[in-house]
């Protein structure tokens, strides 16, 4: 029998520049989502500390951390964001950004952590993906974005690994969606997909029962 999982979450996936970020700050806005994106919370961790030295090690080097590690850090902070309130899992559907990364990654998450759909932002266009995040990395001053051999090298990375993530999940719970649209095309998309799930049924939280 399968065990219930803690979380119950919409997962965005596509290679770097596809506009995952901008999805899931979009999403973050209607009531009822707990956007969560790994870019964010690897970021806020101390440059000095021995994690934030090995997270910026790999990502200087365009490399994933480890799986671990990266999984770790997750339900970490989710575990903390739920203790102070800010996502309810009862309530609240989970949007994740920039994790799983690997098939790893995958089955490490999916013992806590329900994918009830994938989102995949398919960009066909690697060259116009390029030059869109190097005009990201001056607009908004992200020096991880900035060198080009190794924004190419992530891209790679993506190829190796995190495509497999997507053989990982059942067909049915994958929707692709071209994400060299506009944003708001690309989001009328999303929001069809969404809308259904955030009107499933939710069970109702001890407290307010």
């Amino acid at each position: 029998m399968t065990m219930p999982r803690d979380y119950q979450a919409l997962i965005l996936i596509g290679i770097p520049g596809s506009g995952k970020s901008t999805q899931g700050r979009i999403l973050a806005a209607l009531p009822g989502i707990f956007y969560w994106e790994a870019g964010e919370v690897m970021r806020a961790i101390d440059a000095h500390s021995a994690i934030g030295q090995l997270i910026r090690q790999h990502s200087a080097q365009g490399e994933l951390i480890p799986d671990e590690l990266a999984v770790s850090l997750c339900l970490d902070d989710l575990t903390a964001r739920v203790k102070a309130g800010e996502y309810r899992p009862a309530t609240d559907l989970l949007v994740l950004d920039g994790i799983p990364r690997t098939v790893k990654q995958a089955i490490l998450l999916d013992e806590q952590i329900e994918a009830i759909q994938v989102l995949h932002l398919v960009c066909d266009d690697v060259e116009r993906v390029v030059q869109r995040i190097l005009q990201r990395a001056t607009q908004q001053g992200r020096a991880d974005d900035a060198d080009e051999r190794v924004l190419r090298h992530r891209l790679d990375v993506y190829q190796r690994f995190t495509t497999g993530v997507l053989d990982y999940y059942p067909p049915a719970r994958i929707a692709p969606i071209d994400a060299l649209r506009s944003p708001a095309e690309v989001f009328d998309d999303i929001l069809h997909l969404v809308i259904p799930i955030l009107n499933r049924p939710q069970a109702v939280p001890e407290d307010d029962r």
